[in-house]
């Protein structure tokens, strides 16, 4: 078994920090961490990096107190080192996602996309299967497949494959032969998102020449729609997610103002989950002017009756001479028929792809990638359904990164612990933390 040893130094570790209101013990780190990198042997070169806790909460039982039952403890974001960082050789671009028993995971490479099943014990992924069959998915760091799992266990991955005519979007469920959604061959066919419907049927949306498309089906394949909106930034990826039976699709519009090109995020709503969409809602409280491709849309979380929307832009510079880059949340609570005022996350630096994810407490975990020799994956989380969030932190940095910047990351909680996945110029990683009080 090869290993390699992999250091973590402690200003990325102090950096990284913790979030509690009530902070708790931890072992001192020392000069470095580190960590055994052990190769797994499975064939696709998927390696887990099996990281020793910082966290060291004291054990046993409570004292009696004089002031009665003590208090609930108050909630906290993650913080530490991960539980583990797998990393995956040669993948381009990786989605994650809740599953009946455990995490899913699917990832793009040169030739082919595979699925397979997250052990959150070990780290390890089980059972990988390709599901492209002999089609070559687009190979781009934000072009990452879509990874769904539906109350029968099927398991639905929707990607995008390009031959010299154009895209073309497919779904393949349950490892079958890949079947085209979308029409004709198009140029420019990008950036599938999806997401089940309430009865569980896969729901897609992309891009298809600035145009944004939509599929549903009813236990079956979907079927594409009419255009949704024929103006769209088309390098910025749509997101589509349910509120009850109400259906929203946030992307990031294109328009013109003045002769100057504006990239405001909006929505636009279905409310009864199907064809009949309204106009769209424009999110951002304030224009960005930008004559350029962004290559990073929104995200959006659903806590309970709230709808919360992150997303990156840098309205407070003009392009092309931009200083920097902020991540803005907003929110709804009439299912996307209106928003209240943009809350700043952090600015200062560049930053981008923000993806979020609600654990099982209602807690908003927002992470993004924040640019530069210092930067990696930043975090910040909300107890109260994205009213307010917490002090930006470094959740992962340099220590991981050999392959220049972190991209596209996306995340989902299950059982106990948010997941995270990432790419590089190298390879893609998986890495878990856990998550509560």
């Amino acid at each position: 078994m090869l290993t390699q040893d992999v250091a973590f130094p402690t200003d990325d570790l102090a950096t990284a920090g913790r979030l509690s209101a009530d902070p708790l013990k931890v072992a001192s780190p020392g000069p470095t961490r580190r960590v055994r990198l052990m190769s797994q042997g499975t064939g696709l070169a998927a390696t887990s990096l099996l990281l020793a806790m910082l966290l060291a909460a004291c054990s046993g039982s409570a004292r009696p107190s004089a002031k009665g039952p003590e208090e609930p403890a108050a909630p906290q974001g993650l913080h530490g080192e991960p539980m583990f960082v797998t990393r995956i050789e040669g993948a381009i671009a990786l989605d994650v996602t809740a599953g009946p028993e455990a995490p899913l995971v699917a990832w793009t490479t040169h030739d082919s996309v595979t699925a397979a099943r997250l052990d959150l014990a070990s780290g390890e992924l089980v059972d990988p299967s390709t599901v492209s069959g002999d089609l070559v998915p687009v190979h781009h760091a934000i072009e990452r497949p879509a990874v769904m799992a539906g109350p029968d266990g099927v398991i639905d991955v929707a990607f995008i494959s390009a031959t010299d005519r154009g895209g073309t979007v497919y779904l393949s469920r349950d490892g079958s032969v890949p079947e085209a959604i979308s029409g004709p061959a198009r140029p420019e066919t990008n950036l599938v998102h999806a997401v089940l419907d309430p009865e569980g049927s896969a729901v897609l949306a992309w891009l298809e020449d600035s145009s944004l498309s939509v599929a549903f089906g009813d236990g079956s394949l979907p079927v594409e729609a009419e255009s949704v909106d024929d103006r769209t930034c088309d390098c910025c990826n749509p997101v589509p997610v349910f509120s009850g039976d109400t259906m929203l699709v946030a992307y990031r519009d294109l328009d013109e103002i003045g002769g100057e090109i504006v990239r405001n995020v909006v929505s636009t709503r279905s409310d009864d989950g199907r064809l009949d969409f309204e106009d769209p809602v424009t999110i951002a409280d304030d224009d960005w002017l930008i004559d350029g491709c962004p290559f990073t849309g929104p995200d959006v979380a659903v806590v309970g009756d709230t709808l919360v929307v992150a997303w990156m832009d840098a309205r407070q510079s003009r392009y092309p001479e931009q200083d920097g880059s902020s991540i803005w949340v907003d929110r709804s609570t009439d299912d996307g028929a209106t928003f209240g005022e943009d809350l700043e996350i952090i600015s200062g630096g560049f930053h981008r792809w923000p993806t979020m994810a609600v654990d099982d407490e209602g807690i908003v975990h927002l992470i993004w990638e924040t640019e530069g020799p210092e930067g990696g994956l930043s975090y910040a989380w909300s107890a109260d359904s994205g009213s307010t969030f917490s002090e930006p932190v470094l959740l992962l940095g340099r220590q991981i990164r050999d392959g220049g910047a972190l991209r596209s990351p996306t995340a989902t909680f299950q059982a106990g612990a948010v997941v995270v996945s990432w790419a590089d110029s190298r390879a893609g990683y998986v890495a878990a933390w856990p998550s509560g009080r």
